[in-house]
């Protein structure tokens, strides 16, 4: 019953590089069969459902990233965007278009260059606390505040490494202290000095 009633883990490496494979593979693939468009759409919408259910109801969360995770998906998703542009240019030049590439050249560059904007603007700041907090933080601790360069970030993202808690915590000092028994020696019992005895 514990089994059927545990929450199972959500494996951000196997989850984020799987829609950021659809995502590149819709944005490359675009120009080329706009059909993909629509099929990704549904895709996204599909996952939206069962993702936004499974991460309410299914997966435990087993550590806060403060949203560490964030700023490279976005990166990699705009990367995927400019392998898209980059695709749609060469693939209006290989259909003989003259004037098509030439407006379609600065995209890229302009994809960039918002990549970079969001980086300054979003990326960087969300790694420090808010001027607000910072103004909160200094007032409740002016006497004993001492400036290291975890004072001012995110509580989450300046947290150390912990060591993970056990799922069940009911019966686990016992079982700690006792000394381990094999499979035998749990099941079938063993002699043990004296031949007339059986230990279990």
């Amino acid at each position: 019953l514990d089994e059927v009633h545990k929450k199972e883990t959500f494996y951000y490496g196997w989850e984020y590089p799987t829609q950021l494979l659809v995502i590149v593979i819709c944005f490359t693939y675009a120009c080329i069969s706009p059909v993909i468009l629509p099929v990704g759409a549904a895709y996204f919408v599909g996952a939206l459902l069962v993702y936004k259910k499974q991460v309410l109801v299914v997966y435990a969360p087993e550590y806060e990233s403060g949203g560490e995770l964030f700023p490279s998906v976005c990166h990699r998703t705009l990367i995927g965007l400019i392998c898209g542009q980059v695709t749609l240019i060469g693939y209006s030049i290989l259909r003989d278009g003259f004037y098509e590439p030439l407006v379609l050249f600065p995209l890229p560059i302009i994809t960039m260059m918002m990549t970079r904007t969001f980086w300054r603007l979003y990326a960087e700041p969300g790694m420090y606390l808010s001027l607000e907090r910072a103004i909160k933080l200094d007032r409740h601790k002016t006497d004993e505040l001492n400036f290291s360069e975890d004072t001012y970030r995110q509580p989450v993202l300046a947290e150390k490494e912990v060591n993970p808690q056990l799922f069940r915590t009911s019966g686990v000092s016992e079982s700690v202290n006792r000394e381990p028994k094999s499979s035998f020696q749990s099941g079938f019992g063993m002699l043990r000095g004296d031949s007339s005895k059986r230990v279990v």
